[in-house]
């Protein structure tokens, strides 16, 4: 089952905080994205105005000689190939979307779990997925920390305390559930869906989504679906390749602007999946 079978507050003040979440979620999401493209566009400014018209400049300011000395400055670096700045703002969009999930499902259990007065009534699926993925984290209890990385274990095994013996106020841990994910598959996505009683994040309802329809130029659902699922793991597997050193690859703009639409349009569609 995908819905969670418990009595919740009432479905008014329920539903308004949860949209109003998922809307700061999806726009803070878009205005990272933003700020990537401007990026782009402050590069394309630089060799349309600085470079293309450097002549006409740099005549305009033979008087002021500071201003010709950071003008020669600056056409210093109009040589340097922008594939290395490309090969970052993939990366960086990349990071855009997992933040994205993160704090998804935060939001996720904040008002649809913790809203329930008792843990224990929660769907019995809900609890079983949020235990094992607790489990895991928990195997590096000894380490003191989770691949490398400092974690608060005593939060987690108190928070585990109150729910498990049915105090009521319990706190979930969001981040047992991405602590380990590792980039957003396709595969992990679903399971992570699965595992939070979602719709299922591939399905024919994501192709119905405006944006898919507009990135991928195609209109029919389930071939958009599928579409949508496989270009997610080649983003990754590019960005994987990029952060693991591999010097052969050209990004150039037209694959920038592809991912940067992309992900929008994914994030957007997912959006809408989960406030079904």
């Amino acid at each position: 089952m995908r819905s969670v079978n418990v009595s919740r507050p009432s479905k008014g003040p329920y539903e308004n905080s949860l949209m109003s979440k998922l809307d700061a979620e999806k726009l803070l999401a878009n205005s990272y994205l933003e700020e990537i493209d401007a990026t782009i566009e402050i590069r394309r400014s630089y060799n349309n105005i600085v470079v293309a018209r450097a002549g006409i400049l740099m005549s305009t300011l033979s008087d002021d000689k500071t201003a010709r000395q950071n003008m020669q400055q600056a056409l210093k670096y109009k040589t340097v190939d922008p594939n290395i700045l490309y090969k970052s703002l993939l990366v960086q969009i990349n990071g855009v979307f997992e933040n994205y999930i993160r704090n998804l499902v935060q939001i996720i259990l904040e008002e649809r779990f913790e809203t329930v007065e008792n843990y224990c009534n929660l769907e019995k699926n809900f609890r079983t997925n949020y235990i094992t993925y607790a489990a895991r984290v928990l195997t590096y209890f000894k380490t003191g920390a989770v691949m490398g990385v400092s974690y608060n274990f005593d939060n987690l095994l108190t928070n585990l305390g109150k729910s498990l013996s049915g105090q009521k106020g319990y706190k979930l841990n969001p981040e047992v559930y991405t602590k380990l994910m590792g980039n957003c598959t396709a595969d992990r996505v679903e399971n992570l869906f699965d595992a939070l009683t979602l719709p299922e994040p591939f399905s024919d309802a994501l192709g119905k989504n405006a944006q898919i329809k507009e990135h991928f130029k195609d209109s029919a659902k389930g071939r958009l679906a599928m579409r949508a699922k496989e270009k997610i793991d080649v983003q990754i597997a590019l960005r994987n390749n990029i952060v693991h050193g591999d010097l052969t690859l050209v990004v150039d703009l037209t694959k920038v602007r592809d991912t940067l639409s992309y992900f929008r349009a994914l994030i957007s569609g997912l959006d809408e999946i989960v406030r079904t």
